[in-house]
């Protein structure tokens, strides 16, 4: 058996046949066909232990599989991996943002408002003792701007959570949504 051997397992699965010391070519051929079969099939079955898949049908008859398409082109991502975080984003409540790189700009512009306040307060500070606590404000406000818009795009409220909230702040909708739901 030669000391760097590239696929030890295989020469090991050589040697253990003893094919190497007395078997032909073919015969060599044979068991190294053998040894590749069982390699693949215990590999696949390692994968399918460890990373389950699932089949999923989706009909274009109906515009399944166009929606999911389009979704997934719009996420710029492909229909497999498009499904699978759609499904984790729904189980965990989440949202799947269309374009991170536009959230990102936003709140990056966020807080260059932050840093350009924060900029003319130290700068006048010594002057306008007043306005002062005027930008403190305004810096408040962008930061939590700043973390709504962020919860907005990565967390959004569930439709029931929207509902809940819209009638503890004017509790006569309540009756206008019943109305609406039993026509």
């Amino acid at each position: 058996m030669p000391k760097n051997a590239k696929n030890s397992g295989m020469w090991a699965y050589l040697d253990a046949s003893g094919v190497l010391e007395k078997g032909t070519e073919e015969e060599i051929k044979a068991v190294k066909k053998a040894y590749r079969k069982q390699y693949l099939l215990n590999f696949k079955r390692k994968q399918r232990a460890s990373k389950p898949e699932f089949g999923i049908s989706l009909s274009k008859d109906n515009g399944e599989y166009s929606r999911i398409l389009s979704a997934a082109k719009a996420h710029k991502t492909s229909i497999p991996s498009f499904l699978r975080m759609a499904t984790l984003a729904y189980i965990s409540k989440t949202y799947i943002v269309p374009d991170r790189l536009l959230v990102a700009r936003l709140e990056q512009l966020l807080s260059q408002c932050i840093n350009e306040i924060q900029l003319i307060v130290h700068q006048k500070e010594k002057y306008f003792w007043g306005k002062e606590q005027k930008f403190k404000d305004i810096e408040k406000r962008i930061e939590k701007l700043e973390i709504e818009i962020s919860d907005a795009f990565k967390h959004p409220s569930t439709i029931e959570e929207l509902i809940v909230r819209e009638i503890n702040k004017k509790p006569e909708i309540k009756g206008q949504l019943l109305n609406i739901l039993s026509s």
